[in-house]
């Protein structure tokens, strides 16, 4: 009776292992083919989407109820915390050219953080916020308000840049380009950045349009100085799509509560985020 029981198992063995191996082998092919699926769909949502960095825009850091330019200090602090905890990369200029230019890979959430005019809270306020986190920014300066009540000096300035801020014209004294000259708009580009590469001894080849402003002679000449980007007030991510002298922007509002900040951060980064309480 054992040796009956013995042969069985013995004939049932080569049955066993012929489906082991097969199976084996099914799965071998079928797991290549799921990573090979799942690749081509990453690759065809990247070819539709492509690279899109959510750019941003502040402007003064304080208290001025009313002023919906003006976002309170603690507002700043609680999105800081927020792209801090939902691992938002900040990028430098250098950074964020790289990833458009398609020279760098990027993070899985990357963000610029820009402040335009030049502030003197910029220094005072923001940059501490930011310091706690290891942020870095962008100030977009104008510098003929250099010194005048409640904007930066240059030791500011240069201790911004000292932080890891990158310093970027803004024109010299933050007119409506589209009113002026042609020749009046050169000067107040190139003057601007004259004075940064100046002050600071390193290239400061990107713009940002005061009011957002722009026609065809400010592009022209963005191009003919051979400035390498510039940055519009118009919504949404930037992207390599767009032009290099008409990037979009976020801009964030100090009437905005914090769940609208969230939603704008999310619906142009393609992220769906939970909006803490």
């Amino acid at each position: 009776m054992n040796d009956m029981r013995t042969k069985s198992h013995l004939q049932r063995a080569p049955r066993l292992a012929l489906v082991f191996a097969l199976t084996l082998h099914l799965l071998a092919c079928f797991v290549p083919a799921a990573a090979r699926a799942s690749a081509s769909r990453v690759a065809a949502d990247e070819q539709q989407h492509g690279i899109a960095i959510p750019v941003l825009n502040y402007h003064s850091i304080g208290v001025e109820p009313g002023n919906t330019y003006v976002l309170h200090p603690d507002m700043l602090a609680r999105q800081m915390d927020y792209l801090a905890a939902h691992h938002y990369t900040p990028l430098t200029l250098g950074d964020f050219a790289r990833i458009i230019e398609k020279k760098q890979p990027s993070p899985e959430r990357p963000v610029l953080l820009t402040f335009d005019d030049g502030y003197a809270n910029n220094a005072e306020v923001a940059m501490p916020i930011l310091q706690r986190h290891g942020f870095p920014a962008t100030l977009f300066l104008s510098p003929g308000f250099i010194g005048q009540p409640g904007y930066l000096s240059w030791p500011q300035v240069k201790e911004l840049s000292a932080a890891g801020w990158d310093i970027a014209p803004h024109s010299m004294t933050h007119p409506h380009l589209p009113q002026l000259s042609i020749e009046q708009q050169r000067e107040e580009i190139t003057e601007s950045r004259r004075r940064i590469e100046q002050a600071l001894g390193r290239s400061a080849d990107v713009f940002a349009y005061p009011f957002g402003e722009y026609n065809e002679d400010t592009l022209k000449i963005l191009k003919n100085e051979a400035f390498r980007y510039a940055f519009t007030t118009k919504e949404g991510d930037a992207s390599p799509n767009q032009s290099p002298y008409e990037l979009s922007r976020i801009v964030v509002l100090g009437e905005d509560d914090f769940a609208t900040w969230v939603q704008k951060l999310s619906n142009f980064g393609k992220k769906e985020l939970k909006v803490p309480t």
